[in-house]
């Protein structure tokens, strides 16, 4: 009887916004709490159209699994269209993506670049999936095709896949050399931090770097892991949270902070 006195005393006490976050806050998992392991967006909010003026007038193609599936380690339309701009504005000639999964994203760049563009797009040989220690455990991945949807394309022919942990490939031959990296792996902190070192690199003295999943949601807590890098790395660089995305931006011209 006093624990539900309580109960009421409090909800007639606490404003209902601060009750929310009580709320919230009483069923997160403990390690969140006592760790601090979750951040937030901080990064400065930036329209596509105002990193890129004249972007908003180019014409892309963007592949139509975007509309046809609800997968959510696919890359949704709105990112999509927003890589497929930077792409054609842009015009980069040497291409990396960390994390290709079926290939969507992989698609929208080879579409949108150079005839003579190279996209080079690294995933886990699917023999070691189930073995592979990443930031939430070992294995658990769905199953999937690597590349599924860039493979019969008019355009396969610009991509290369490649095959293993982006922790510990080996990506000395392609240092300094890629006008654009994509970073859409394993989305926990070390994980990022580690693909963040690698992108920045591969990336050449006019190249652009983007993140996916700068902005997450409570179903995908996991992100969080993206969000915190990237907030430590706007410290000392000019990242952007591109307005409107879950992408996040960093142009080499723009340098530090």
């Amino acid at each position: 009887m006093l624990l539900k006195t309580c109960k009421g005393f409090l909800k007639f006490w606490i404003p209902s916004g601060l009750l929310g976050i009580y709320h919230r806050w009483r069923h997160r998992p403990i390690r969140q709490i006592l760790n601090w392991q979750i951040d937030y967006p901080q990064l400065n909010k930036v329209r596509v159209e105002d990193l890129f003026p004249g972007i908003d007038s180019v014409v892309t193609r963007v592949p139509l699994i975007a509309l046809n599936t609800e997968d959510p380690w696919t890359l949704p339309l709105r990112e999509l269209a927003v890589l497929a701009a930077i792409c054609l504005y842009r015009q980069p000639r040497r291409i990396f993506e960390i994390g290709t999964y079926q290939g969507a994203s992989t698609l929208a760049i080879a579409l949108n670049t150079p005839e003579d563009a190279e996209v080079y797009t690294l995933d886990l040989d699917p023999s070691t999936r189930q073995t592979h220690k990443h930031g939430l455990g070992t294995g658990g991945f769905p199953q999937f095709e690597i590349g599924i949807h860039y493979r019969e394309s008019p355009v396969r022919s610009k991509v290369h896949q490649l095959l293993g942990n982006s922790a510990t490939y080996n990506f000395e031959p392609l240092l300094n050399s890629m006008n654009l990296v994509l970073v859409d792996a394993d989305h926990t902190y070390e994980f990022v931090k580690k693909d963040t070192q690698t992108a920045l690199a591969l990336l050449a003295p006019s190249g652009i770097i983007l993140w996916d999943d700068y902005v997450w949601t409570e179903r995908n807590p996991a992100c969080a892991g993206v969000t915190r890098c990237l907030n430590e790395l706007g410290r000392s660089k000019k990242v952007y949270q591109i307005e409107g995305t879950r992408l996040a931006l960093y142009r080499a011209e723009d340098g530090e902070n």
